[in-house]
């Protein structure tokens, strides 16, 4: 069974499913604690200058990778995170595989008025042109992506 980007806006679902051929390509990963949040933004944040990303780019794609990160870290079981980064002509990809199990199938939900916590898929829903979830292929774990619009900076 495919499982489809959960992004309303999304007009063309393949190409965030597979997408193109990256011209360049990052991997890193940090332990599953919660200091390595921090970690995960500075080197996603090392790439994208380096890259010579825009500045708006580096923030959002800083805001998604800490919440990909952090729901690793405290909703998964996970020694591990790993980390891809992939700049393509149009677009930057992220994805951060952890080593825990559960249903697939993420979504934005919404949290109450007083929740201190709750809303960073809403938070991604909104910046990302799509994202998703997608078991980790011949092992345990789950791989949450979003794609950002490198021309929206």
């Amino acid at each position: 069974m495919a499982l489809l980007p959960h992004s309303a806006r999304t007009a063309s679902v393949l190409p965030a499913v597979h997408p193109p051929r990256p011209r360049l390509r990052a991997e890193f990963e940090v332990p599953a604690q919660r200091s390595s949040v921090g970690v995960a933004r500075h080197l996603l944040a090392e790439w994208l200058h380096r890259w010579r990303c825009p500045q708006g780019v580096v923030d959002t794609a800083q805001l998604v990778m800490s919440e990909f990160v952090t729901n690793a870290v405290i909703h998964t079981v996970s020694d591990r995170i790993s980390c891809l980064l992939q700049h393509g002509e149009r677009r930057l990809r992220i994805e951060v595989r952890d080593q825990g199990t559960g249903a697939l199938g993420l979504a934005a939900h919404s949290a109450d008025v007083d929740a201190t916590n709750g809303r960073g898929l809403q938070l991604v829903d909104a910046l990302a042109e799509s994202w998703g979830d997608v078991p980790v292929a011949h092992e345990r774990g789950r791989l949450v992506w979003a794609e950002l619009r490198l021309d929206d900076a």
